[in-house]
């Protein structure tokens, strides 16, 4: 999977699946997908850079959510 993201960042645990797609350049902030076994609760946070966490954002099929 590190080899879809184009900084080399994604992670995965026993619920979760996230892969970077986008990060500024001192990687202090960043967005992407991430896949849940389940839909995500309320408040679920997704490290998407070193410095910044996300939210999942919106669902866009099969158990992808867009995570800024």
């Amino acid at each position: 999977m590190r080899s879809l993201s184009p900084s080399g960042f994604a992670y995965a645990d026993r619920t979760v699946l996230f892969v970077q797609t986008w990060q500024n350049w001192r990687a202090e902030s960043g967005t992407g997908l991430a896949y849940f076994a389940g839909p995500p609760a309320a408040g679920t946070r997704i490290t998407t850079a070193s410095g910044d966490f996300g939210h999942p954002q919106r669902e866009v099929g099969d158990g992808w959510w867009g995570v800024e």
